[in-house]
């Protein structure tokens, strides 16, 4: 018959340690001390990382864009767009064997199709502004 033992704190490092039997890295009453050394600083690059404290906090440098920033860089790749069909047309009727009749069709679809979604929010944005001012 065996005899079920409670175990105490140091039993089980000793066991998760994997000293089996009498030996034991720790005497019953003495605590581990903790490990001592150099000290390493980890910078924190990646929002998800944890900072000293345990608390998840987002870097200086991320924040959201503001509406107006997010409209101006909207409308920049719109226009870079429309550059972009341009310089294709321009180099198609100067030199028409360093383009493909395809691309340039392509760029001016894009060009198009982008412009055409621009104007559709621009109008809703507006639509929305003079609801919002006319609502009494």
């Amino acid at each position: 018959m065996s005899t079920i033992m409670p175990l105490d704190a140091v039993s089980l490092f000793n066991r998760a340690m994997g000293v089996q039997g009498n030996t034991t890295l720790l005497e019953p009453g003495q605590s581990a001390v903790p490990a001592r050394g150099r000290q390493v600083e980890l910078l924190r690059t990646d929002p998800r990382h944890m900072m000293p404290g345990g608390v998840m906090a987002s870097l200086d440098e991320e924040r959201a864009p503001t509406f107006d920033e997010a409209m101006l860089e909207a409308l920049n790749g719109v226009n870079d767009l429309q550059l972009e069909s341009s310089d294709a047309i321009e180099t198609m009727m100067t030199n028409p064997d360093a383009v493909d009749p395809h691309d340039v069709t392509i760029a001016m679809a894009k060009a198009n199709m982008s412009l055409n979604i621009t104007r559709t929010v621009l109008d809703r944005v507006v639509r929305a502004w003079r609801d919002l001012i006319n609502t009494r």
